[in-house]
């Protein structure tokens, strides 16, 4: 039963279940748990997993030359930009109202790593990503 369950999984392409249902019955058995719950618990993993994937490769498709948020941003740094300004970004709401955002001002004030922090922010809300600069 075993190899015909992995088998169905791996043709199905489903492997957080094809990974988790010996553990998951398991642990049915052992809760008696109704099948509903276990079924539940199984289709979550899957969900999760995929959700966990797509999210790896929004980023990877994404072209982030890095990973910083806006908790590592020393806003004592720029003049012209509050913290609060750029947390107004972050909601997203510039997405819904079909905005882009462009950082302009000389080198070293931290543009790329807010558009980063934004960046990322985007792609944990399964916003496509592509970043960008004028010397890429």
């Amino acid at each position: 039963m075993k190899q015909n369950i992995d088998t169905l999984c791996e043709d199905l392409k489903l492997p957080a279940i094809q990974n988790e249902w010996q553990s998951l019955t398991e642990q049915a058995s052992i809760d008696n748990i109704p099948y509903s719950l276990f079924l539940e618990r199984v289709l979550e993993a899957e969900n999760k997993a995929r959700l966990e994937r797509s999210k790896q490769t929004l980023l990877k498709l994404s072209r982030l030359p890095f990973r910083k948020t806006l908790d590592t941003f020393d806003f004592s740094r720029v003049s012209g930009i509050t913290k609060r300004d750029i947390e107004e970004y972050m909601n997203l709401s510039f997405i819904e109202r079909n905005q882009n955002l462009i950082f302009l001002g000389p080198p070293g004030l931290g543009k790329t790593h807010i558009a980063v922090s934004i960046a990322l922010e985007c792609l944990w809300q399964y916003e496509n990503v592509r970043f960008g600069s004028p010397s890429m």
